[in-house]
């Protein structure tokens, strides 16, 4: 193994555990009571490696966020062609909660959303390019071509009422003091918004 691939090794080892003491730190403490100096000391790293890794303490999100995107497309991509969109997007959006709840957690989470309160930085929060809303949007559309969406309503309405009922799952299990997954208390929200955005038969 040559040099330049061992650094790059050493390269990756240093993020990844920059990344998972990061977000612990964010976890325990908030975002905005966390900083640089404190992420490279509990890291045993430095600045010059922080920086090299990471534009800026709110990149760390943006890193995660990027993570979790990839899965997102796994799914999306392992769904069989002839499957009913509607059953997609149920199946979705269970998948979506679940991985938040077990990969995020609950204390990330609700720093996550503060820290996107409190901060104009992080713009990737609602970034339409993210593949989370990309894919929501095209199984939406699908749905609209297969005529099974109420035609009264349009793509961009569907696609702002099924996104909101994500995030608003998710800020209200952040809020309560519950022993429920994410997934069993967002389930039935999302699936009777289904159901309301069908069309009649």
């Amino acid at each position: 193994m040559n040099e330049l691939v061992k650094k790059q090794q050493r390269g990756e080892v240093t993020k990844k555990k920059i990344l998972e003491v990061a977000l612990k730190l964010f976890s325990e403490k908030g975002f905005n009571k966390v900083t640089v100096d404190e992420i490279v000391k509990k890291s045993d790293s430095s600045k010059g490696s922080f920086y090299q890794h990471f534009r800026s303490k709110s990149d760390i999100f943006l890193v995660r966020f990027t993570e979790m995107d990839h899965y997102y497309l796994e799914v999306y991509k392992s769904f069989p062609e002839n499957m009913d969109p509607m059953e997609k997007l149920s199946i979705f959006s269970q998948k979506l909660m679940h991985f938040l709840e077990n990969e995020m957690g609950k204390d990330l989470m609700k720093v996550i959303y503060s820290a996107a309160l409190e901060s104009r930085e992080h713009t990737y929060f609602l970034d339409s390019n993210r593949s989370l809303f990309k894919i929501t949007r095209t199984l939406l559309e699908e749905a609209i071509e297969k005529e099974k969406i109420n035609p009264e309503l349009s793509l961009d309405d569907v696609s702002t009422m099924v996104t909101q009922s994500y995030m608003g799952s998710i800020y209200h299990w952040g809020l309560r003091i519950t022993d429920r997954s994410l997934d069993s208390f967002s389930t039935p929200f999302i699936n009777a918004l289904l159901i309301g955005i069908s069309k009649k038969l």
